[in-house]
């Protein structure tokens, strides 16, 4: 450790100095009054473009882009404006997936703007158009390094215009300005643009991003100044009432009756100030919430499966960044209604955003129903975060969760649940450089030793080379009941054992990048190490993996693992679909495994995985394939199968094969009218699930759902259960 905070403190100081000087561009007030219809009529469109000569981020980097781009910006009281103008020399129709909102940047089409309004390369706005219109936004996150958060929907307009006789398709924007997070007094913000060209295969941005990093890395962001901004701040406030009826039939109980449950709600947006919001919720329904898609499970640690629903998700970075991916003391999956037996959120607030522009903020505060039938109480959930900027790129926290049950609207006192902690992350101006550490505490009526959990971490990366290194260490009563640290729980004969650890863990790649004429756009040689022992040192279990990463020019790829690794079983494991457990001790096994995905720029494009190997003393082989087909914009076919084998195992084992077939199909009627349907067919749940959505956005966020579901057995296909939901929304502005 001696030789590690030198050469950590080496990176700090060098990246510090190493500062990304982007281009920079000036801005004045409209002239005229903008029509929002992309045929660039008006005259703030006559003057000289404010931003051109873009920069190619892929396949190669630092030269000049091949498909010219040209864009205008102006503002007035009320929005900002942006117009774009993307020549098309190359015969044949764009290239999308589908007229569906939220799209993906990199296998699409599309002209993009990112705005970073702090200057703080912590948060920042995405606000993405396709040729034919459809709209992606997202929220930027930690430096912009994984690109958008796309689950933040925010009010804005566009419109298209296609030229094929010119050549060329052009876009305009108006972004209200209410409908970002700014302050006020503030005229010097940072900006970039983008395109992805995919007839040409090329991405680029006005601002030069190197290859390897996304297009929406702040730190390459350039300067924006808007010469005469004087934004005067006015009523803010959103109000989305919404009305849903639920009818539901459960047909493994034959006396019971079909019910039909109603239901009322409101969600509320108000800006506290220009920076700082505040969601309120009144009986929300996620019940038009696509379905997880379902995975294999032969490990014996729980799943992580994402959050859908829309209130966690808008303006979340506050809360789901805290920890990291293996230890979250905040995950909001556990609230509410998701899991096996959900329950109602009778309310819900979320205040967050920045007070200044070093200061962020979080508090959110969910209160729960209860489930007398199932001896379920009522669960109030507060988390609360503050983050300060205490040098650039340089950032410190600190927040608290608590969990804490009801009983005729008082507080349960026993039973209880908090965690505290600190944290502290760095990104550098050239976002090359990260590191992150924490110390988490936790707290319940027993008041535990041993209760807390600490992490540090550091990575520099460039276009060519990757090193990482970190080290994860889990108190056994570090209990989170609002959080995720699968890794701490290990079950055996119904009872849920905590099982502490420190994880140290290493990964990185170096890649070589080829001629641009050539097929391939590099090869990377990469590694990954993970070594867990106990709180005392001693050697529990390792994984090793050394892989080949192939790149093509065409954004298809190819991975080639082996990985050697061990299992340590403290306790009898049973093996789904195995006659009797495996005994405690340590497992030494192998696998090798092979994935290659195709680029997504034909019609017909897929995925295939396969893995062969060690699973405790016998083997276990994987097939995994995907295929798609895209019938123009219009309709997404989709296949995948997932088939395992365990197999070779002591006769007194037996084997056991397991099968989750899937089917999506989705139709995009127009920008604003969709329809999917999702078929899962899973022999380890012994359940095959179909989920039929209508989505009408008849307004901007304004919704109409029709969905549909029902789920079978996999033995007999006899119905367990159906579902018809008709939910619909309205967004109020006041």
């Amino acid at each position: 450790m001696k030789k590690i905070f030198p050469i950590l403190f080496f990176l700090f100081l060098y990246s510090a100095v190493t500062i990304a000087q982007g281009p920079g561009i000036a801005i004045s007030k409209s002239q005229s009054n903008i029509k929002i219809d992309g045929r660039l009529v008006e005259s703030d469109w006559w003057v000289k473009p404010t931003a051109q000569d873009f920069v190619m981020n892929f396949p190669q980097d630092s030269i000049a882009a091949e498909s010219k781009t040209e864009v205008w910006m102006t503002y007035n009281d009320k929005y900002l404006y942006i117009a774009a103008k993307c020549y098309d020399e190359i015969e044949g129709d764009y290239i999308v997936q589908s007229l569906k909102r939220d799209f993906s940047f990199q296998n699409n089409d599309a002209f993009g703007i990112y705005l970073d309004p702090f200057q703080n390369s912590n948060s920042g706005y995405g606000f993405i158009v396709n040729p034919f219109g459809v709209q992606l936004d997202g929220i930027v996150g930690r430096g912009g390094t994984f690109g958008l958060t796309t689950s933040w929907d925010g009010l804005w307009h566009s419109e298209v215009f296609r030229s094929k006789e010119e050549k060329f398709w052009s876009v305009e924007i108006a972004i209200p300005l209410k409908t970002l997070r700014f302050n006020e007094n503030v005229r010097d913000w940072k900006i970039n643009f983008s395109r992805n060209d995919l007839k040409r295969n090329e991405t680029s941005t006005w601002s030069p991003v190197p290859r390897g990093f996304d297009v929406a890395t702040q730190s390459c962001m350039g300067d924006l100044r808007m010469t005469e901004f004087d934004y005067l701040p006015g009523n803010n406030i959103a109000i989305v009432p919404f009305s849903a009826m639920k009818i539901t039939k459960d047909h493994t109980d034959i006396t019971s009756a079909t019910e039909v449950v109603p239901s009322v709600g409101v969600d509320a947006k108000i800006e506290v100030s220009p920076s700082l919001n505040l969601d309120l919720t009144i009986n929300p329904d996620f019940s038009q919430v696509e379905v997880d898609e379902q995975i294999i499970n032969l490990n014996r640690f729980e799943l992580f499966y994402p959050e859908r629903r829309l209130f966690f998700l808008e303006n979340s970075n506050q809360f789901s960044g805290l920890g990291n991916s293996r230890v979250r003391p905040f995950f909001s999956r556990r609230i509410g209604g998701v899991g096996d037996e959900p329950v109602s959120i009778i309310f819900g607030a979320r205040l967050s955003g920045n007070i200044n522009k070093t200061l962020k903020v979080g508090l959110m505060n969910i209160q729960t129903a209860s489930k007398k039938e199932l001896d379920i109480e009522s669960q109030n959930y507060t988390v609360a975060s503050l983050q300060q900027e205490v040098l650039p790129g340089f950032n410190v926290g600190a927040f608290i969760t608590n969990r804490q049950a009801f009983s005729d609207f008082t507080f349960n006192g026993p039973s209880f649940n908090r965690v505290g902690g600190i944290e502290a992350d760095y990104i550098s101006k050239d976002s090359k450089t990260t590191l992150k550490g924490f110390a988490h505490y936790s707290r319940t009526h027993e008041k535990y030793n041993k209760a807390g959990a600490y992490s540090v971490k550091a990575r520099f990366r460039n276009s060519q080379f990757s090193i990482f290194g970190g080290i994860d260490a889990i108190g056994e009563n570090y209990m989170t009941d609002m959080g995720y640290v699968p890794r701490l729980y290990q079950e055996y004969a119904d009872t849920t054992f905590r099982v502490p650890y420190i994880q140290f863990r290493t990964n990185g790649y170096c890649r070589f990048y080829m001629d641009k004429d050539g097929p391939i756009n590099y090869i990377s040689p990469n590694f990954h190490l993970d070594i867990f022992t106990d709180n005392h040192g001693k050697f529990q279990e390792h994984t090793l993996e050394i892989g080949l990463t192939t790149k093509f020019n065409n954004r298809s790829e190819l991975e080639v693992n082996w990985t050697e690794f061990s299992s340590e079983l403290l306790f009898p494991l049973e093996l789904n679909g195995l006659d009797i457990p495996f005994q405690p001790g340590n497992y030494q096994n192998q696998k090798v495994a092979l994935e290659f995905r195709t680029n997504k720029k034909q019609s017909l494009y897929g995925e295939l995985n396969f893995e062969y190997g060690g699973q405790y003393s016998g083997k276990r082989i994987k097939v995994f394939s995907e295929l798609n087909y895209r019938f123009n914009k219009l309709m997404i076919l989709g296949l995948n199968w997932d088939q395992r084998y365990l197999t070779d195992y002591p006769t007194e084992y037996g084997d056991a094969k397991f099968t989750l077939l899937g089917s999506k199909v989705e139709f995009s009627f127009t920008k604003s009218l969709f329809f999917s349907t999702f078929l899962q067919y899973n022999t380890q749940k012994e359940n095959f699930n179909i989920n039929s959505r209508l989505n009408w956005r008849f307004r901007p966020l304004s919704d109409l759902y029709l969905v549909y579901t029902e789920n079978y057995t996999t033995s007999d296909l006899s119905v367990k259960d159906k579902t018809f939901v008709l939910k619909f929304s309205y967004w109020f502005n006041l």
